[in-house]
């Protein structure tokens, strides 16, 4: 299973998420990375496959573009830009565009410039529209992505084991490429997402606050 690093950025620095509360974010100063800017985070970490939020691009209060081309170092990093039109694919060789439920307007299918789907949920329903999550999956995967994603929002930061959402059922709804992002606690969590056969997991607090090992971040998978 491959294992992504959240790595939110507001104001060109690193944030730290928690249940999406974004008004109330601060910069991450606590935690095992001693800079908060971008780049010089995931060196320091030797973070293998980071995951990217531009919260202010999410937010429509701007864009954190330079900080993010500055993150160029990687082989492959994951970007949530805030998506609002097919054209706001950022096209680098190196990222993995992502567009969400959260900012997607119009048909999902038409973001053919995008690698992946997110769906974004709240309090165990989908965001926007507070539909079930099963659902808006099991309809996305004709859309053609190379992967999905559930990020379970009022999770994030939160370390509740995922929110209580029915990880195995989520599972079975998507035949396709499928990650989870959102309130993994430590080992078991990964280990549960991992035996339930999902593809990948987006994880950050549980790693500075070493229940999860910096190492199996660097290595970009749990085997």
């Amino acid at each position: 299973m491959k294992i992504l690093f959240a790595i939110d950025i507001m104001n060109e620095i690193v944030v730290h998420g928690y249940k999406g509360k974004r008004d109330g974010y601060k910069p991450l100063d606590w935690g095992l990375a001693r800079s908060v800017i971008p780049h010089e985070y995931i060196s320091e970490m030797g973070i293998k496959y980071p995951y990217l939020a531009d919260l202010d691009r999410i937010e429509g209060k701007g864009d954190n573009d330079s900080a993010v081309l500055a993150c160029h170092g990687v082989d492959t990093a994951f970007l949530n830009r805030g998506a609002r039109s097919p054209e706001d694919a950022m096209k680098e060789p190196w990222i993995k565009n992502v567009v969400s439920t959260e900012t997607c307007r119009g048909e999902p299918s038409r973001y053919t410039d995008f690698d992946y789907f997110s769906i974004v949920v709240k309090d165990k329903k989908a965001v926007p529209g507070g539909g079930e999550p099963s659902e808006i999956l099991k309809n996305a995967t004709d859309y053609g992505f190379e992967g999905y994603i559930i990020l379970n929002l009022s999770s994030v930061g939160a370390e509740d084991s995922m929110g209580g959402l029915d990880i195995e059922g989520l599972r079975d709804c998507c035949s396709s490429e499928l990650f989870y992002g959102g309130g993994v606690t430590g080992m078991d969590d990964l280990w549960r997402l991992k035996d339930a056969g999902f593809d990948g997991a987006i994880i950050a607090t549980a790693v500075h606050k070493g229940r999860i090992p910096l190492d199996i971040v660097k290595k970009g998978y749990l085997c």
